[in-house]
């Protein structure tokens, strides 16, 4: 479960970690962990949702880290499945993306998510094979929407 959002970990470490919390709505069906600077959730059947906030250093927007995360993880061979989407998270815009990575004998899904404010980025992940993730997609997407990312 772990290993499709492996890249994007290794990438975001080389930021700066935030220490404050970010506050998130749980998706319907999800059980939240405690514990930890980040909010995890997970499904019954696995699907972990995960949403962090990185020090936003260089300062860039939402477009500049965007882009960067999509060019990452094209070279690291994910496929786009659709296009990036916008979304309000409160007052902020936030972009979602949606990847495919073939795993084994099955094809999993990876959404990733951005909100970005001047000090910080606000990064949401979750990933499953592509049944579980189907099945979890809109409570994710609603989720995305009560995000309130630190300042």
């Amino acid at each position: 479960m772990w290993r499709p959002m492996l890249p994007i970990v290794l990438v975001l470490l080389t930021l700066t970690v935030s220490c404050s919390r970010v506050s998130v709505p749980s998706p319907e069906g999800f059980s939240e962990l405690k514990g930890g600077r980040s909010y995890r959730a997970i499904s019954p059947e696995g699907m972990l949702y995960r949403v962090r906030s990185i020090k936003n250093d260089p300062r860039k927007d939402l477009e500049f880290w965007g882009r960067a995360l999509e060019n990452h993880l094209l070279k690291e061979g994910y496929r786009l499945n659709g296009e990036a989407r916008l979304f309000d998270s409160g007052e902020r815009r936030g972009l979602s993306y949606e990847w495919v990575l073939p795993y084994g004998n099955e094809s999993h899904l990876y959404l990733t998510a951005l909100v970005v404010t001047d000090r910080t980025i606000t990064l949401a992940e979750a990933a499953a094979p592509y049944p579980v993730f189907i099945r979890y997609r809109q409570e994710i997407l609603d989720s995305l929407s009560g995000i309130e990312p630190r300042r």
